[in-house]
């Protein structure tokens, strides 16, 4: 699923240099599959190494060695290119105290849109702010066996903001309540037996119902409400697919750096911005990505690797001299 993971951070990249496919954002799209992805492993992780109550907090230690690294290091690097090279742009002016030390928690990103954090200092990372919401309550809904519950109650609150009786980019994509059963598809692929994959095949064909309906113009086009229903569509068939493939070399290379290139491109951007101000033609998104991919082959190698020895070291009990991941848990 490496290369998978890779496509959706170029999606994600190509999408904030203003690249749309048929009148859509691909960076939307691509978020989806992320939460899908996110539901699969975070199921596999706990239930392999967090599966009882007193473990929940060496999961959330987990978690935050996999995230924090590289995204310390890039929100470091964007603060610096903001304050030397951006000093009178919008985005320096986000370069306080408070909105520092609150995106720095992660989860005040995922609540942006309420004041709580900024998204212009690392625009990207407002999506890790709904992957920890995700983190806190998932030990919880596998351990005690809430799953199916919460993911109905989840897709009722989507239901009403994808019609636009709530705000539909907002409790429709961006907070946990409404997006929480994509999260859950994934869970319920791993592993899948006969009711885990009738929810996920269901939740297909009722997205992809949705998405065809807002289309034909039957549903009202609100913001990104096509974009995530193409999203969950397209998002459970790839990772129900892919996660059957075998491990390969090439692939966990790409998935490697998909982290990396996922955080590092809004970097980039800002810093050719300053160099050379100009529109996102070809060479310069080829350009963008390019050195998004160096950058986040260096990342991974200098910062990434080195967490990834405390990761294993704290889920199997294994000692520091830990050699590499196992299939996908690059990744995980």
């Amino acid at each position: 699923m490496g290369a998978y993971r890779l496509l959706l951070a170029v999606l994600v990249a190509m999408s904030h240099m203003g690249i749309t496919i048929v009148g859509l954002n691909p960076g939307v799209v691509a978020v989806i599959s992320f939460l899908i992805i996110s539901g699969f492993v975070m199921t596999s992780l706990i239930e392999r190494n967090y599966s009882t109550p007193k473990k929940i907090g060496l999961f959330y230690l987990d978690r935050a060695l996999r995230l924090y690294p590289q995204f310390l290091l890039y929100f470091v690097i964007s603060c610096a290119v903001l304050y030397f090279f951006l000093p009178d742009t919008p985005q320096a002016a986000e370069l306080t105290l408070e909105r520092v030390v609150s995106s720095l928690a992660i989860v005040p990103l995922g609540f942006y849109m309420f004041g709580f954090a900024s998204t212009w200092i690392l625009p990207p990372a407002w999506s890790l702010g709904l992957e920890m919401c995700f983190y806190l309550v998932i030990p919880f809904l596998l351990i005690f066996k809430l799953r199916g519950v919460v993911f109905a109650l989840s897709v009722a609150v989507f239901m009403v903001a994808v019609f636009g009786y709530i705000n539909t980019d907002i409790y429709g994509y961006r907070l946990l309540p409404g997006v929480l059963f994509m999260f859950l598809c994934g869970s319920y692929l791993y592993r899948a037996q006969a009711k885990g994959l009738i929810i996920a095949v269901g939740t297909t064909v009722l997205a992809a119902l949705i998405f065809s309906a807002i289309m034909a113009g039957m549903i009202e086009r609100h913001p990104f409400n096509a974009e995530v229903t193409l999203g969950v569509t397209l998002g459970i068939p790839a990772v129900y697919l892919l996660t059957r493939f075998k491990y390969h070399r090439i692939d966990e290379l790409l998935g490697n750096i998909s982290y990396g290139v996922f955080l590092n491109h809004y970097v980039v951007m800002y810093f050719l911005h300053a160099l050379w101000p100009a529109d996102y033609d070809s060479s310069r998104v080829a350009t963008v990505l390019a050195l998004a991919f160096v950058l986040s082959a260096m990342s991974y190698y200098c910062v990434e690797r080195p967490a990834l020895v405390l990761r294993h070291r704290f889920r199997a009990g294994e000692r520091f001299g830990v050699a590499s991941a196992r299939v996908g848990e690059a990744a995980i």
